[in-house]
């Protein structure tokens, strides 16, 4: 007996012999992005167990001021604005006319700014621009604050360019931030911090960053935190600012105030009204 094989059982069972290759593929092709996926989260819980474990290495070692001993005076007394104030304040040129607005201020590994980012030049006949000046160059005013730039100078004071006060690196995101001789100290902008949630020393939720208050010659003297809910009773507190030191850092959401609320209850509230300097009358949110 002689049997004929059509073209379209020839169809069929080439088709069914296609998918099954294609399943295997797809098998094959799922067990490694699994795998692959596995690997790539071991190593984020791998780095992330050894970021916290460092973290709290540092806290460990770091010798915290109690609040009983913090001098809280010496801020109103020491204290010449608030970092919320200087945020969007007025840009002076040289004739005192207003060329921009102040849009960061850059700090170093000493929690001291080094140097203040404006957007300036929208008047003159160009965009505006993000220029950086080293702090020692700025000048305060009841105004703003005046800073020696104008159109002919403007190169110079470039973000990215060859005289940047800061190193280009410094402004690129790392996991970990060492110190070379590439990129110079760590540094770090001041809305990296304003704003943040905020936790006590047990993790308990507390409140968010609202405000830091700062010397003339740019030292973070304290962090101002307004509390929220339960715990947050009292009103906005300001606390010693210990920065990497206490194993912070600029990306981090969450700003530890380094006490427990048993602490924290024993301080009185920030006074805005006792504290007096630039702009002290601007932007206080309490």
């Amino acid at each position: 007996m002689t049997y004929r094989i059509s073209g379209l059982t020839l169809a069929i069972a080439s088709a069914l012999a296609m998918s099954q290759v294609q399943a295997q593929d797809n098998a094959d092709w799922r067990s490694q992005n699994q795998d692959q996926q596995g690997q790539q989260q071991s190593q984020q819980r791998a780095t992330q167990g050894s970021d916290t474990q460092n973290r709290q290495q540092i806290r460990q070692g770091l010798q915290v001021k109690p609040l009983g001993q913090w001098d809280q005076n010496a801020v109103y007394e020491q204290g010449q604005f608030l970092g919320e104030n200087l945020l969007d304040q007025d840009v002076l040129g040289q004739n005192g006319e207003d060329i921009g607005d102040i849009s960061n201020a850059v700090l170093n590994e000493q929690n001291k700014i080094i140097a203040l980012i404006a957007e300036v030049g929208g008047f003159w006949d160009m965009g505006d621009t993000h220029v950086i000046v080293p702090w020692e160059q700025a000048r305060f005013t009841r105004n703003g604050v005046h800073l020696p730039i104008n159109q002919d100078n403007l190169e110079q004071y470039q973000l990215y360019g060859e005289n940047s006060v800061v190193k280009k690196q410094a402004f690129q995101k790392k996991a970990i931030i060492e110190d070379d001789a590439d990129t110079g100290q760590r540094t770090w902008k001041l809305t990296d911090l304003i704003n943040d949630y905020s936790n006590l020393s047990n993790g308990a939720a507390y409140g968010y960053v609202n405000n830091a208050v700062f010397a003339k010659d740019g030292q973070l003297l304290a962090v101002i935190v307004v509390p929220s809910g339960v715990v947050g009773r009292g009103g906005p507190m300001a606390y010693p600012f210990y920065g990497y030191e206490s194993g912070w850092a600029p990306g981090d959401s969450t700003f530890e105030v380094p006490y427990s609320d048993q602490e924290r209850s024993q301080l009185p509230p920030f006074d805005f009204q006792r504290f007096q300097g630039f702009w002290s009358g601007q932007g206080n949110r309490n």
